[in-house]
């Protein structure tokens, strides 16, 4: 349990080289034979897009490291930025607006993960606040469906609708998940993720968004004065598969406009 839990530090992501900087991800749709095989993309060539990771797998800045104003954005691959450049994401645009209209540096702790669920989103940040006192929380949810769930064999298994696991535990317990799952219960799930969150950052300046409009069927119990709705898909990635530069500049326009509006106490930190 202390690998999902830790004392006194983050989870290590396994799924993501650490401590390493690589041009391509081999274990995605990002990786030099697929991108050959679309011909290319409209934006970014074989060499424009760097993943460094830190020593805990996640492609941010080390995490003691800090600045005048650090900022925490969590999420899945849309937050990590599979198949774009770390400066095109919405939380490092965010940053770079925050820097300008403050005149302070400005450090972002990028806690995404490919294929994160909602329960990782609510875990890692009851153990990233505490040790990372960030001055703003961005927070993208992902699919509903997604799950966490802990094997017999204390294997940490991120469950994916749809995916189709290689090894024959993980499609087992995919099978029961897939029997147990249902709109109904990823409306409950995300409501408790949600609450969690909550109140983990009632004295904290935060926002959040969203992939999919799920929010829409529970937002009688949501703070919506601290959502500013989903992405739009403007454009793609280099993957193919992820929202591209554009989308995430228009997403990072609406965290600003509410930022610089004082949405909820989320206003530009001074």
């Amino acid at each position: 349990m202390s690998r999902f839990l830790p004392k006194d530090t983050l989870p290590v992501l396994s799924f993501l080289p650490a401590g390493t900087t690589v041009e391509w991800l081999e274990s995605t749709e990002d990786c030099r034979e697929s991108y050959l095989k679309r011909g290319g993309h409209p934006i970014y060539g074989e060499h424009d897009i760097v993943y460094s990771f830190n020593s805990l797998g996640y492609r941010s800045v080390d995490f003691g490291i800090r600045a005048d104003l650090n900022v925490l954005a969590i999420g899945c691959s849309y937050v990590m930025g599979v198949g774009l450049r770390q400066q095109h994401l919405f939380h490092e645009v965010i940053a770079g607006q925050l820097g300008r209209s403050t005149g302070k540096s400005v450090c972002v702790y990028n806690l995404g993960a490919p294929g994160a669920s909602n329960d990782y989103i609510a875990r890692v940040l009851h153990l990233a606040i505490p040790l990372l006192a960030p001055d703003l929380t961005l927070i993208h949810f992902t699919h509903g469906g997604r799950r966490e769930y802990v094997s017999l064999n204390d294997r940490l298994l991120t469950y994916v609708p749809g995916f189709r696991p290689s090894d024959m535990v993980a499609r087992d317990i995919y099978k029961h998940l897939d029997a147990l799952s249902s709109p109904e219960d990823n409306d409950l799930n995300l409501f408790r993720n949600y609450k969690s969150i909550e109140a983990l950052l009632r004295d904290r300046k935060w926002l959040f968004s969203s992939i999919n409009p799920e929010f829409d069927r529970i937002k009688a119990h949501i703070n919506l004065t601290r959502y500013v709705g989903t992405l739009t898909w403007l454009d793609k990635a280099r993957d193919g598969c992820h929202p591209g530069p554009s989308s995430h500049k228009d997403l990072a326009e609406r965290y600003w406009a509410r930022l610089a509006g004082g949405a909820a106490d989320a206003d530009i930190p001074r």
